[in-house]
């Protein structure tokens, strides 16, 4: 059970880094207000759950694992960079920002799914990450 809580918690802190990567990333590129508010709020969304993870996961006696992905990060900023070069408006931001997240969420849902053991505290946290992630893509809905 320990390992399940560890696992839920390392994907929370996870999802919550790239997030902070992407949205830093992504916000010198957005002249339109909404949209930019839009992404600090998320910024903000994921700073607050990486630092829960971290304590949760201190609390339990572990520390996040700290993937250092440069493959990934240069893939994600290539991604961005290409992306905005080809379209730079604000329904277009909103749409990758959509499937940026619903990736997030699918990978979110697996670990839970997977992680059947995991307790009420683990499992509450990772829920409510998915409620904020569904948030921001209806709110993003909104830009499309």
């Amino acid at each position: 059970m320990q390992e399940q809580n560890t696992n839920i918690l390392n994907e929370i802190y996870q999802a919550s880094s790239m997030g902070i990567e992407a949205t830093e990333m992504l916000l010198p590129k957005v002249h339109n207000e909404k949209m930019r508010k839009q992404i600090c709020s998320q910024w903000q969304n994921y700073e607050q759950e990486a630092s829960k993870a971290a304590q949760m996961l201190k609390k339990k006696g572990s520390q996040p694992e700290v993937k250092r992905q440069p493959v990934k990060k240069a893939m994600l900023w290539g991604s961005v960079q290409m992306n905005m070069l080809a379209d730079s408006s604000t329904k277009h931001l909103a749409e990758m920002m959509i499937q940026g997240t619903t990736m997030g969420i699918i990978k979110m849902q697996k670990q839970l799914n997977g992680l059947p053991q995991a307790d009420g505290e683990s499992r509450t946290l990772a829920e409510d990450f998915l409620k904020k992630e569904q948030q921001n893509i209806d709110q993003l809905k909104q830009m499309l």
